[in-house]
């Protein structure tokens, strides 16, 4: 009940305090400097897919075969102190907490007792962000907080750490000889302490310009519909985590990634929780918020495929760390601020949601009669179950020799004026441990995954990337009603297989285009033999369609969806031909028709393509910007 209460009043309160990382630097003033003394809080840990990798979660001496909670009590007898401009969480400065627990984890004939950890701040290697440090009594790094949600609260002398990853550390995983544990997230942690705040402390929440770029709180917020431009970049994705397998109606992987974004605009960005709304927003709907989406691809044998695609994170609040300035609200991303959501945070059943929902060209949300309020009642009456709305994995993919493996993820942010920098991906390696996943990664990248196939600008002849930008119906009007109405992407790559027989692999990715597409048609001269014809669609958030159909009519070859089937916005489908004929001179032009009515009709792209003597052309628009 106490985390209940807790967890509601975190994410609807305001103000809500700014989160920045302190520095060695840094040297506060006194007033700036608080103190915490003990609290009390709760570990959450899977026990429900922990033991697929042989780990065995001990509480009260009851083995854990679900999701198991544990009350954390935080004895009075150390403290945290905490850097606090203006009220704002700024970094801890030095200090521990002692956290004592019933937990004790086994592996085989190896036992780690947690029942009493000593909690000390760190910096994350991944993002510079604030970190606990849970030690024993011999001084073993066992776990560690990361990805914290943390106010202070001044007003009720709280400082609440919520939303946290609870992951296993190099030496908590050689005690329990269990390689695989090394910085995989056991669960989920929350604390709330006591706060002393010095009676002469500044808590108005009003930072000052900390880059030095002659921002001010004056006049804010600075919103996109008044024509300030917003534009929010990922900037890493931490872990890549494995949370259960799933036996109907096949084995399926459920996986989930942590995600950094930030500001890196002058303009602001809503960040209102569904069914909630707050005084300085008052353009409809109230309670928008950012949305993280992600997809799994392979690339193996010449093609690039998406094995699966999640359902939909709704972000609830943003932390603002390290800000350029933060104008006292956690319901805005200010300019330069970064935000954290916790692989943990992102397997929530309260938060996750289908991608119908979504208007993803204009990154908006109608929570009203969603899949949160079937009934129509104007707040949240439903949520998704444990492999609902989630990325699943069938298990059969994810072994194919010498293939690559990419997971990516987009924030979907209103009105953000480059969304390609608001994607990123990590090569990753799968492999199994035990009955489950371990998901290693290689260095983050920004910017869509596809174009580890085919790179932008590629300068082999016998592929191409093509960028289909489709514009505003009012190109013409002040941003933002100039935004275009989607992206999309047309890769090609000819291969001959063997002497005399060409394959055509064609991967088109609908990024954020909300009217989808439903055919597309492929140039190919009527007198080319057509030997063989593939196609392929992923399961994207619980959601797949029949096969396209496919028919030849002269000079085109056309894939046609069926009803339930349209090519959906951030999915990545494949259309494969196999010809007798080598490539023409000359690119020809992929179609691809809307899906919904609206102008235009169609968008094409000018790609490699089978031909004869001459290239074979198909009337169009123009690809690239249109």
């Amino acid at each position: 009940m106490i985390r209940q209460l807790l967890i509601f009043t975190f994410a609807l309160a305001l103000p809500l305090w700014s989160v920045a990382a302190a520095t060695e630097s840094d040297q506060p003033a006194p007033a700036e400097v608080w103190s915490t003394w003990g609290g009390a809080g709760e570990f959450e840990l899977r026990g429900d897919y922990l033991p697929d990798y042989g780990l065995e979660i001990v509480v009260e001496g009851r083995s854990a075969d679900d999701v198991v909670r544990d009350t954390v009590d935080v004895r009075d007898l150390g403290s945290l102190s905490l850097h606090a401009p203006a009220g704002n969480f700024a970094g801890f400065v030095d200090g521990r907490l002692e956290l004592v627990t019933d937990i004790v984890l086994r592996h085989a004939d190896r036992e780690v007792s947690l029942e009493r950890l000593m909690a000390s701040p760190g910096l994350s290697s991944e993002n510079n962000h604030p970190i606990l440090r849970l030690t024993d009594g011999r001084g073993r790094h066992l776990l560690t907080l990361s990805h914290l949600h943390v106010v202070a609260d001044a007003k009720n002398q709280l400082l609440a750490i919520h939303n946290a990853d609870v992951t296993a550390t190099a030496d908590l995983a050689a005690l329990l000889d269990l390689p695989v544990l090394e910085g995989t997230p056991l669960g989920m942690a929350w604390l709330d302490l006591n706060l002393h705040v010095p009676p002469d402390a500044d808590t108005s929440g009003i930072g000052a310009d900390n880059a030095q770029r002659g921002l001010s709180c004056s006049g804010r917020p600075f919103w996109p519909q008044n024509g300030n431009q917003v534009d929010v970049a990922l900037i890493g994705i931490g872990t890549v985590a494995y949370q259960g397998t799933t036996s109907e109606p096949k084995p399926r992987v459920k996986v989930a990634p942590s995600a950094t974004l930030k500001n890196v605009s002058a303009g602001d960005a809503i960040w209102v929780p569904k069914f909630s709304q707050i005084a300085e927003y008052t353009f409809e709907p109230r309670d928008q918020h950012p949305f993280l989406v992600w997809n799994m691809y392979r690339i193996s044998d010449g093609r690039i495929e998406q094995l699966g695609g999640s359902g939909v994170k709704h972000a609830f609040l943003t932390l603002n760390f390290n800000c350029s300035i933060d104008c006292g609200s956690n319901n805005i991303l200010w300019p330069g601020c970064e935000d954290v959501y916790s692989s943990g945070t992102n397997n929530s059943n309260t938060s996750q949601g289908p991608r119908g929902d979504i208007d993803p060209a204009g990154g908006l949300f109608f929570s009203t009669c969603s899949f949160f309020d079937p009934g129509c009642v104007g707040s949240q009456t439903n949520n998704s179950g444990s492999f609902e709305n989630r990325l699943m994995i069938d298990e059969s993919e994810l072994d194919t020799q010498d293939a690559e493996y990419f997971l990516d993820s987009w924030y979907v942010v209103q009105h953000d004026i480059d969304i390609f920098n608001s994607m990123g991906y990590h090569p990753i390696t799968p492999a199994e441990s035990g009955s489950g996943w371990s998901f290693a990664t290689d260095p983050f990248v920004v910017g869509p995954a596809i174009s580890e196939w085919v790179p932008v600008g590629e300068s082999d002849p016998l592929a191409d990337h093509v960028e289909i930008t489709v514009p505003s119906e009012t190109p013409g009007a002040p941003y933002p009603d100039n935004q275009p109405q989607g992206h999309l992407r047309v890769l090609a790559r000819a291969t001959e297989i063997q002497p005399d027989v060409w394959r055509y692999n064609y991967a088109v990715m609908n990024f954020d285009f909300t009217r989808g597409v439903d055919r597309v048609d492929i140039p190919m001269a009527a007198g080319a033999t057509l030997l063989e014809t593939g196609f392929r669609s992923p399961v994207v958030d619980g959601v797949s369609g029949d096969p396209w159909t496919i028919s030849r009519d002269g000079n085109i070859l056309s894939f046609v969806a069926p009803a339930n089937n349209a090519l959906r916005w951030f999915s990545l489908y494949n259309f494969e031909i196999e010809t007798d004929v080598p490539p023409a001179d000359r690119p020809g032009t992929v179609v691809l028709h809307a899906a919904e009515g609206g102008p235009p009709t169609t968008v094409s792209a000018d790609v490699v393509a089978p031909g004869l003597a001459e290239a074979v052309f198909i009337d169009g628009f123009e690809p690239a910007s249109l």
